[in-house]
């Protein structure tokens, strides 16, 4: 046989040779020739009649998904296209020509969105799992207040692609660009430092906080906008042309390298940048973009007839100075006076916060019983208080001690991970540990397993919920009988220097598992000062889960009672004023019985009928607050929480009108709030314009008054209780940059009006003309599917 192949292999390799040039020569050349007529596949018609291809159109959306904004919040990596300075975000939905093409065009700019909504209707903000209030929304309303309120207008919309709903997410990605995630994680960390008894979430670190998951256009808008987007464009620039437009190659180039040099001097630092000057920079990202700078430079060319199209348009709009110089004399008028206002931590916003405050008061104030006050004493706000034994005896929650401690925490559930899955199956199968475990599971003890194999079958044929709870039970065990794991998370935990006030019981604290915390104190009262933690609070824990070590730098020398700022906060009030309803029920329901009866004759619960109870509770309170607001209608629950402090209000103005000496009632900036100065108003020098945008002042009366005139006492239904004395009027007229800014504002507003109008005029064109489509799409060559898509 080998003789034969020897003989004849010349034949052989020609053969061979034949067949593998015809395969390659037919198949290489297929692949090219099918994957060229994907390329020069005509995509749709311009409006000069100009046939434009898939090539040309991929080149243009590959240009514009991403931009400089994109590299900037991607921390300078590499992928994002630096040489767009940002065409969508800034000449298409900034100005609102986006919105327009998505009315436009819902039902292919809907393909891609309905999914897109489903996902974000699912979606769900970051918040500590520990502490609620370290969450994106509570930054939100300090870094981006509109962000809240568009998020829930997009979640709550049922069609993706309607005005309201398209605006919302237009505005969420705008203002995403401003507030990113990168940041919005640094505002989180920082709000978990502030808390000393929070204990830090490692997945902050790791967790992805863009919103919704998304960080491209494509991402947020879907492909097909992106490509609706694109064609506008290309169409934009050929009718620029035809008005006679131009925008030479060298001209598009030179734009070009500027935002390379832009984008290069931002990222010079970075270590991932790995070229030498802004020239090899560009060329880089042009050889990741696929493209070569002829390429490149046809495309930034359609974008600079595009933006001096439309940029002509908004700029042809003339703003009158003059009249913004009249306008401006008026509007920057300025007051400037004393502005009394009540603290932020005495605003009762509704009708529970009232209750609160009443509880504490009866808790800790010396005044009568409340069937006993008329309207006056129910309305004082009282200066005396029962003394810190009486309190204590009766309400242990509202007496404290202050220290300042270091504090090191570990968390026993934490250790469980260092057990791997080995371990916990032989913890599991030993036949000691089974006993245990059938004691715990009655489910293991019906099943025979003498052998340690039998054990593990047994353990296997469990389902997945117990199984799960059976392997917790094991790894918690395995933790116990290493107690050293304790003692080494402990010293490896960071440890915080906290100055925080303990009570006995109730209310959150930050020794987590210390339902009642008077052994605690005993023991931190007797530690020494400053010397590392011995016994006990070396370890301890008060559920077995939570350990902390504990070092006492400084203690106070006596107790207090709490503030009701520190009350409501920590949570004691919650808690008390149920306790105190509800022991008030059976009294109010006999008295009332219609309110409170079921049909059957039964008494409704009382969780179901807890702030009718309250009504009749307070009723007198509820009179005294209408009578002195002097309203005729009954005011509501959370309409008299707001009033609550009127009376105190007015009183504090009475005194300063008749300039009586009320010092003891302003807040000073350096007295240590207790519980004698908690009622103290604040007293802030106060000036602002006409034309000033502060949401929490009515400052229409400021500017009616004369000078050392006062205004009437306001009562927002915020709780936020305020008056003001003019000391005098001013005048910022000659402020002539003000002026300026105010015609260059308005010129932008008429700016953007002017190329949304125009842009009706042209999508109308583009209509008619059938010169922005799709169909090129529908041959499933690039329909995108949402978990696809997701994965980008």
């Amino acid at each position: 046989m080998l003789h034969f192949l020897r003989k004849h292999q010349k034949y052989f390799f020609f053969v061979i040779t034949i067949v593998v040039i015809a395969s390659f020569s037919f198949f290489g050349t297929y692949d090219t020739l099918a994957g060229n007529a994907i390329h020069e596949q005509v995509v749709f018609t311009a409006l000069d009649g100009t046939k434009v291809t898939r090539a040309d159109l991929d080149a243009m959306v590959a240009f514009l998904t991403t931009d400089n904004d994109d590299k900037r919040l991607f921390g300078g990596a590499w992928g994002p296209n630096f040489l767009n300075d940002g065409v969508i975000k800034n000449d298409i939905l900034t100005t609102g020509i986006g919105e327009i093409l998505a009315t436009t065009y819902p039902e292919l700019v809907g393909r891609d969105l309905a999914p897109r909504l489903e996902k974000e209707k699912r979606y769900n903000l970051y918040a500590h799992p520990q502490a609620k209030f370290i969450s994106v929304e509570s930054a939100w309303e300090y870094f981006a207040p509109g962000m809240k309120a568009n998020y829930r207008i997009l979640r709550r919309s049922e069609n993706p692609v309607e005005q309201k709903a398209f605006a919302a997410r237009i505005a969420l990605y705008l203002n995403e660009r401003q507030f990113s995630a990168p940041l919005l994680r640094q505002v989180l960390r920082y709000q978990q430092q502030q808390q000393g008894w929070v204990t830090p979430d490692p997945s902050l670190e790791h967790i992805d906080l863009s919103l919704f998951g998304y960080h491209t256009i494509d991402d947020w808008f879907g492909p097909r906008f992106v490509r609706i987007i694109a064609e506008f464009i290309m169409n934009s620039a050929t009718l620029a042309e035809q008005k006679g437009y131009e925008v030479s190659k060298s001209e598009a180039l030179a734009d070009l390298m500027k935002n390379s040099e832009i984008s290069f001097q931002q990222n010079l630092n970075n270590h991932h940048l790995g070229v030498a000057n802004s020239t090899e920079y560009m060329n880089e990202q042009l050889r990741l973009l696929g493209m070569d700078r002829t390429k490149a430079v046809k495309v930034w060319k359609q974008v600079l007839l595009f933006r001096r199209l439309f940029q002509d348009v908004g700029n042809s709009v003339v703003t009158d100075a003059l009249s913004h110089n009249l306008f401006n004399t008026f509007a920057k008028e300025t007051v400037t006076g004393d502005l009394y206002r009540l603290p932020h931590d005495l605003r009762l916003q509704n009708y529970r916060g009232l209750q609160k405050f009443e509880t504490y008061l009866y808790s800790v104030a010396k005044r009568p019983r409340l069937d006993k006050m008329n309207d006056a004493e129910l309305l004082a706000i009282p200066s005396e208080f029962l003394a810190v034994d009486e309190v204590k005896r009766k309400y242990p929650e509202f007496v404290q001690k202050h220290y300042v401690l270091e504090i090191a925490q570990a968390n026993k559930s934490a250790l469980q991970s260092k057990i791997s899955l080995k371990e916990t199956w032989n913890w599991e199968a030993d036949d000691k540990n089974w006993e245990i475990l059938k004691k715990e599971f009655p489910e293991l003890a019906i099943k025979k397993a003498p052998s340690r194999k039998d054990k593990i079958e047994a353990l296997d044929s469990l389902d997945d919920m117990t199984r799960a709870k059976v392997d917790s039970f094991a790894r918690n065990a395995i933790v116990d009988e290493h107690p050293e794991w304790i003692d080494e998370a402990l010293k490896d935990a960071e440890h915080k220097k906290i100055a925080l006030g303990l009570t006995q019981k109730g209310g959150n604290s930050i020794f987590v598992g210390f339902d009642n915390r008077e052994d605690l104190i005993n023991l931190i009262d007797k530690a020494p000062l400053n010397e590392e933690p011995k016994d006990k609070l070396a370890r301890i824990s008060g559920d077995d889960i939570h350990y902390f070590n504990i070092k006492v730098i400084e203690r106070s020398p006596k107790e207090e009672i709490l503030t009701f700022a520190e009350a409501n906060h920590s949570g004691v009030l919650d808690q008390l004023l149920d306790q105190s309803l509800e022991a008030q029920y059976p009294k109010i329901r006999d008295a009332n019985a219609k309110d409170f009866k079921k049909e059957d004759g039964t008494w409704k619960p009382f969780a179901e009928v807890k702030d009718k109870v309250a009504d009749h509770y307070y009723e007198k309170l509820l009179k005294a607050i209408q009578n002195d607001a002097k309203e005729e209608k009954t005011l509501t629950g959370d309409k008299s929480a707001s009033l609550r402090f009127y009376a105190y209000m007015k009183d504090i103005q009475k005194k300063l009108k008749r300039g009586e000496d009320a010092s003891q009632l302003i807040k000073s900036a350096d007295a240590k709030k207790s519980v004698n100065n908690q009622w103290q108003i604040e007293k802030i020098n106060y000036k602002t314009e006409r034309s000033s945008d502060d949401r929490d002042i009515d400052t229409t009366e400021m500017f009616a008054i004369n000078s050392n005139e006062w205004t009437d006492v306001h009562t927002p239904v915020n709780g936020d209780l305020y008056f003001f004395q003019l000391a005098n009027r001013g005048d910022s007229s000659e402020d002539l940059t003000a002026s300026y800014d105010a015609v260059h504002e308005a010129h932008a507003i008429i700016s953007d009006d002017a190329q949304r109008n125009y842009t009706y005029a042209v999508v109308k064109k583009l209509k008619d003309s059938n010169a922005i489509s799709l169909d090129y799409l529908n041959a499933g060559e690039e329909t995108i599917e949402p978990e696809e898509e997701s994965k980008k």
